[in-house]
C-alpha cells in the first residue's frame, strides 16, 4: 500500500475509535500545557497570539499564588515551584536557548514571558512539514500528525512523571488532534484557529470552474471536488475531538462551525487575536489639527514573506497608480515591504519581488524591511501616511489592525476577515480586490483633504480598541472557564 493509502486509512480507522470514546476525564490540577507550533520563531501574528497565551496562563498563575517570576520548576531547584509548565513542540534546532526565543518574542511583539519555557525540539523532522505536490491536503495533514507525534512521544520519554493536562494546537493543524488523543487520552485538547485547512470558499470556488469550462477540465475539477468533500469529512471527524475551539474572526468562525460542528457540537468561540493597539482611542497621541503630524506620502506593507500575502499584487497596483496617477511618481511616493522571513523559501519570494519590481522599473520606488523590531516597525508606521495588505480570504489581519492604529490610511482586500471585522469601506478605511482597485483607492487615500484624513483615522483607531492585548486577556478566563 502507498504512502497514501496509508495516511487515509489510518485517519480514517483512528477517528472511528476515537470520535465518541467521550471526553477525556478532568484532571484535578492543570500542569502541564503543550504547544503545537512548530515555527515558534517566527515573526507573524500566529506566533503573537502563541505568546500572549502563554503569557496569560503564566500570570495566572502567579496571580493564584503559584510560584513564577523566576522562571522555576520543581526540577530547578525544589523551592517555589510553578503551578504551570509551558511546552512548545518546535523545529528549532536543540541548540536554541528558550530565553533568547523568549526575548526575541519581547523584541519583535513587545510581549514579555516572565517565566522559563519547554522547548521540545523536533528539528530532524521538519521535512514532514515540507510541501507535498501530490493530494497535498492529505500528505500534509499526515505530516503533522508525524510532527505531533514525535513531540508528544519525547516529551513523554524526557518527563515521564509529568503527562499532559492540555494539548494546544496553534496553528491550525487538526489532524495532530488524532495523536494527541491517542497518545494522551487524559488530556483536554485546545486549538486556537487562525484559519480552516479547507473553506467553502475553496469548494464554491472550484464548482464555479467546474460550471464554465470545457469537459476535460470539468472531469478534473469534479475530480477534485469529490477529493475535496472526502478531506472535508475527515477535518469533520478530527476536529470534533477538540473539547476547546477558539477562532480568530467571524469569518473563519463560519467555516469552522460548518465544517467541525456537523459532527459535533463542540465549545467554539470567537477570541479576537491580540494586537498592538491601545485600549482607548486617546491612548495614541494626536491633535485636533491634523496638520500637527507630519507623516511622509509612503505606502507602507506589514506581512510575513509568504506567498498567500500575494506581495506580487501590491507591486503591480504601485505600477497601475503611477500609470493613472503619474504625479504619484513625480511626488517619489515609496512603497515600503515590512515583513519577516521564516526560512529560505520566504527569502526565494523576496527575490523574487526585487526581479518583479525590475521588470516594472520600480526599483526606486519599492524598499524591503526584513525582521524589524517592534520599536522600529512602529515609529515607521506612525510617521506614514497609508497602509495596504493584499491577502485574499485573509483570516483575521493583525496587521491591517495595528496600521489602523496608528493612523495609516488602511487598504485591504475586500474579502475574509478585513471585511467582516475590521475595515468599513471609506469609513475607517478601504477594501480593493484587483491592481485597479487598490491604484482608485490608493489615489483617495493618498489625496484625501487633511480633515477627512485625521476623521478616518479618528474613527479607525476607535473601531480597533476591541482588538487590544486587554481585550484578549479579558476574553480569555470567560471562554476557558465554560471548561468547568
Amino acid at each position: 500500500m502507498t504512502s497514501v493509502g496509508i495516511a487515509i486509512v489510518v485517519v480514517m480507522v483512528s477517528v472511528l475509535l476515537l470520535l465518541y470514546s467521550g471526553p477525556p476525564a478532568k484532571p484535578s490540577q492543570r500542569k502541564v500545557y503543550a504547544f503545537f507550533h512548530p515555527h515558534v520563531s517566527g515573526g507573524g501574528g500566529g506566533e503573537r497570539v502563541l505568546w500572549k497565551l502563554i503569557q496569560f496562563l503564566q500570570r495566572q498563575q502567579q496571580q493564584q499564588g503559584g510560584g513564577g517570576g523566576k522562571g522555576q520548576s520543581e526540577e530547578d531547584d525544589g523551592t517555589t515551584p510553578s503551578k504551570i509548565k509551558i511546552v512548545i513542540f518546535s523545529i528549532d534546532p536543540p541548540t536554541v536557548d528558550e530565553s533568547q526565543i523568549r526575548m526575541d518574542a519581547q523584541r519583535r511583539f513587545d510581549v514579555h514571558v516572565p517565566d522559563s519555557i519547554n522547548l521540545i525540539s523536533l528539528e530532524d523532522c521538519k521535512s514532514y512539514l515540507n510541501p507535498k505536490p501530490f493530494l497535498s491536503l492529505v500528505m500534509e495533514s499526515w505530516g503533522t500528525m508525524q510532527l505531533a507525534y514525535q513531540g508528544i512521544s519525547r516529551y513523554q520519554q524526557q518527563f515521564p512523571n509529568e503527562p499532559i493536562d492540555v494539548y494546544w494546537d496553534t496553528t491550525g493543524c487538526a489532524f495532530t488532534f488524532l495523536v494527541a488523543r491517542w497518545l494522551i487520552p487524559s488530556a483536554w485538547i485546545f486549538a486556537y484557529v487562525h484559519y480552516p485547512t479547507i473553506s467553502t470558499d475553496m469548494m464554491a470556488w472550484e464548482w464555479k470552474k467546474q460550471r464554465q469550462t470545457g469537459l476535460a477540465r470539468k472531469v478534473k475539477t469534479t475530480i477534485k471536488l469529490i477529493y475535496y468533500w472526502f478531506f472535508v469529512f475527515l477535518y469533520g471527524l478530527v476536529g470534533s475531538l477538540a473539547d476547546m475551539v477558539l477562532v480568530n474572526s467571524t469569518w473563519t468562525y463560519g467555516h469552522i462551525k460548518t465544517l467541525w460542528g456537523f459532527f459535533s457540537a463542540r465549545r467554539i468561540h470567537i477570541v479576537y487575536p491580540p494586537c498592538l493597539v491601545p485600549d482607548v482611542p486617546d491612548s495614541i497621541q494626536t491633535s485636533s489639527s491634523p496638520t500637527s503630524i507630519t507623516r511622509t506620502r509612503r505606502i507602507v506593507s506589514i506581512g510575513q514573506f509568504r506567498p498567500e500575502k500575494d506581495h506580487a499584487l501590491q507591486v503591480e497596483s504601485l505600477a497601475r497608480l503611477f500609470e493613472k496617477y503619474p504625479i504619484h511618481k513625480d511626488e517619489k511616493v515609496q512603497l515600503i515591504m515590512i515583513g519577516s522571513c521564516r526560512n529560505e523559501a520566504d527569502q526565494q519570494r523576496v527575490s523574487e519581488l526585487r526581479t518583479l519590481i525590475e521588470q516594472r522599473n520600480l526599483t526606486d520606488f519599492v524598499e524591503f524591511m526584513i525582521n524589524p523590531s517592534n520599536k522600529e516597525l512602529q515609529e515607521f508606521m506612525a510617521s506614514s501616511l497609508v497602509g495596504i495588505h493584499t491577502m485574499r480570504q485573509e483570516h483575521f489581519g493583525i496587521g491591517i489592525v495595528e496600521m489602523m492604529a496608528l493612523g495609516l490610511l488602511t487598504v485591504a482586500h475586500d474579502s475574509g476577515g478585513p471585511k467582516t471585522d475590521i475595515v468599513q469601506h471609506k469609513v475607517t478605511g478601504y477594501l480593493a480586490t484587483s491592481p485597479e482597485e487598490y491604484a482608485e483607492v490608493l489615489h483617495e487615500a493618498l489625496t484625501l483633504p487633511d480633515q477627512e484624513a485625521e476623521t478616518m483615522r479618528i474613527k479607525a483607531r476607535s473601531s480597533v480598541t476591541r482588538f487590544s492585548d486587554r481585550a484578549f486577556d479579558d476574553a480569555l478566563p470567560t471562554v476557558l472557564s465554560k471548561l468547568a
